[in-house]
């Protein structure tokens, strides 16, 4: 189990740093969870989040791939695979499996970087009951090659 622990977090992260070079997106699902997102201009793109509303020790993570489909003007659909976990579980790391369906807004033309996020999932609890689960929120964009230099730039103080 050690090596499943080490592997869900190894492949959430080098998934975010291999593809954040181009596009980089920070999105806050209300007070649920806050999302990291690569680049959505591709036909593939990842997010991994973190549901921050409970203790450390019982911090969930999931880890999502999208398939996104050709954006309009003033929106984009994407629909997604999933999975759901606790890191620092002790045991039986993996919760749910995920399958996110994402509908992505740009109400300001002249500012395309902020966008309001509606999202519907159907999760596959591994040792329960399936349900479905509703987040919206909203995302800031780091658009360009720049996106990490970018979001590091943004981060520093002073």
């Amino acid at each position: 189990m050690k090596f499943l622990k080490k592997s869900l977090l190894f492949l959430s992260f080098m998934t975010l740093a291999f593809n954040g070079y181009s596009q980089l997106g920070v999105t806050g699902y209300s007070i649920h969870a806050i999302g990291v997102n690569t680049n959505q201009n591709k036909k593939i793109s990842e997010e991994l989040k973190a549901f921050t509303n409970r203790d450390f020790e019982d911090l969930v993570l999931e880890t999502d791939l999208f398939y996104n489909f050709k954006a309009s003007t003033y929106h984009q659909f994407s629909i997604g695979l999933g999975v759901n976990f606790e890191p620092f579980r002790g045991f039986d790391y993996i919760n749910a499996f995920t399958i996110p369906a994402l509908l992505e807004i740009k109400p300001l033309q002249d500012f395309r970087q902020l966008s309001l996020l509606f999202e519907l999932t159907p999760v596959l609890v591994v040792e329960g009951e399936a349900h479905l689960r509703n987040l919206w929120g909203i995302r800031y964009t780091f658009e360009g090659n720049g996106g990490v230099k970018a979001l590091a730039h943004g981060l520093q103080i002073g």
